[in-house]
């Protein structure tokens, strides 16, 4: 009852921080008082504050680049009005991190122990609707508070462009994937024009905000099919902060790939008496994961490899899959071939300081890891398909030689079913580290390797592993203890 009563406390503890501290306006008002310079005077002394400072002072730059908010009119002639948004965006910084601290105690009290906690009807619908409200309300102010990175401004340039009718590939560089992702850009350019008092950026991750509130909701649809706990699933992946980090200031949209195999896995479950149709459900969620982000093709191996038997059947429909992949390009093709070439089918991610291509320095690393992809699917077998998936992700984590920050967010949603040590391990490391990284919220005092992410998420790995052994070894007697009671009941008879 007392770990019941805690965890609402700290729900509705972290709901008064994410309305009023992460708006900044209670602490630091807008009177452009000597608080603020007084608050940066300090803060600047301090070993990491000139670089936080500069991160900072490029946010607000980028917002006056794409007048955003009326940033475009600070000037060094108003320099209390820099100050002022200087000193905010700093203490929203700050208070994204007490809110990540405060989630990952709620992750840790709510995994405690062995037995599951046990609410009723109306306690669980209260506390799942306040992990809901929460996790919402995170993901927009940050949305908001932030203008991001250099891929928000890729995503400028592009969505730009196709509301030009250009040809991206022809265009620019700054793009890496299929055309779905830049056909959506389009649609939410054209969105943000009919309502241009909303920023293209906070568009743009208020839809993967909506993409992460509809994997929730499939995930609870797969967690009561299992009989797993609502509350549970909600709070380890919808307040998980590696989730919402990565959507709400990173915002890449990787969230968008795992949903589709996400609400792939419900369906193929939902229906798995039928004979046909949730093989072929399956096979095109996972093909539709893959379109949009191809790094994750072995997911879809992992979907056929599991429902499939024959081998022929399995290769017809990857290759069918990546035909369709291929064809999108077509329409493209003419103008922006060398740019599909130089930068979708030739890209390779940051590596060299991360896993294991930062131990190993040789260039045929990487096909090693390619042909590992394409083999490691074959080697799960009979195990859970959710489970697989799962090991699909973390395989690709632990072996990758090339890295982006975004790729943390790929194990958290099908993880979230199968909570372990691994799994907050590794939500613990990945979150303080996204924190502290230059690429998102910055934080003071939480910059470390990026190896350390790399460990935990393959001390994950290595437990999964080792659970889906145990779990493998426990089929047999069951199946003996089965035919037992059969032969059993026959004798009766």
């Amino acid at each position: 009852m007392k770990l019941k009563i805690t965890i609402v406390l700290l729900l509705l503890c972290l709901l008064f921080l994410s309305v009023f501290c992460l708006d900044a306006k209670p602490f630091i008002t807008n009177t452009y008082s000597d608080k603020p310079v007084e608050l940066l005077r300090s803060f600047s002394k301090t070993k990491t504050g000139p670089k936080v400072i500069e991160h900072y002072l490029e946010q607000i730059r980028l917002r006056a680049k794409y007048r955003i908010g009326g940033y475009d009119r600070l000037n060094i002639q108003e320099p209390e009005k820099l100050n002022f948004e200087l000193a905010r965006l700093i203490f929203v910084g700050f208070a994204v991190a007490v809110t990540c601290f405060i989630c990952l105690i709620l992750i840790i009290l709510h995994s405690v122990g062995t037995k599951p906690l046990i609410f009723s009807r109306n306690y669980t619908t209260f506390t799942l609707l306040l992990i809901i409200l929460d996790g919402t309300i995170i993901r927009l102010i940050m949305a908001s508070a932030y203008y991001g990175n250099f891929d928000m401004q890729s995503f400028d340039v592009i969505a730009d462009i196709v509301a030009m009718g250009g040809n991206v590939y022809a265009s620019t560089p700054r793009y890496n994937y299929s055309p779905v992702w830049f056909t959506i850009l389009g649609l939410l350019k054209q969105v943000q024009m009919q309502m241009p008092t909303l920023p293209f950026h906070f568009v743009v991750r208020a839809f993967l905000c909506l993409v992460d509130l509809v994997t929730l909701g499939f995930l609870l649809l797969i967690a009561n099919n299992k009989k797993i706990s609502l509350p549970k699933i909600a709070l380890l992946f919808y307040l998980n902060p590696v989730s919402y980090l990565l959507t709400s200031y990173h915002g890449q949209f990787e969230n968008l790939s795992v949903l589709m195999i996400v609400i792939g896995l419900y369906l193929y479950l939902r229906l798995e008496q039928k004979s046909f149709w949730p093989t072929t459900i399956l096979w095109l969620f996972a093909t539709a994961g893959m379109i949009i982000k191809h790094s994750v093709f072995y997911e879809l191996i992992i979907c056929l490899n599991s429902t499939i038997k024959r081998y022929w059947m399995k290769f017809l429909l990857f290759a069918f899959s990546v035909c369709i992949f291929l064809a999108l390009f077509i329409p493209y093709w003419n103008a922006g071939k060398e740019g599909i070439i130089k930068n979708v089918f030739m890209y390779s991610s940051h590596s060299g300081y991360y896993g294991i291509a930062s131990l190993l320095k040789f260039p045929q690393l990487k096909y090693l890891f390619i042909a590992g992809l394409f083999a490691f699917p074959f080697f799960l077998k009979n195990i859970d398909i959710i489970r697989q998936c799962l090991l699909g992700f973390l395989f690709f984590l632990t072996f990758t030689t090339g890295i982006g920050i975004q790729y943390f967010v790929l194990p958290v949603a099908v993880g979230s079913l199968y909570p372990s040590k691994g799994f907050l391990f590794y939500s613990l490391i990945a979150s303080v580290f996204i924190l502290g990284n230059n690429n998102n919220a910055f934080v003071p005092g939480l910059q470390f390797s990026w190896n350390a992410v790399w460990v935990a998420v393959t001390v994950w790995f290595l437990v999964e592993l080792t659970q889906s052994k145990r779990i493998l070894a426990k089929i047999p007697a069951e199946k003996a203890r089965k035919g037992f009671h059969k032969k059993e009941k026959a004798g009766s008879c």
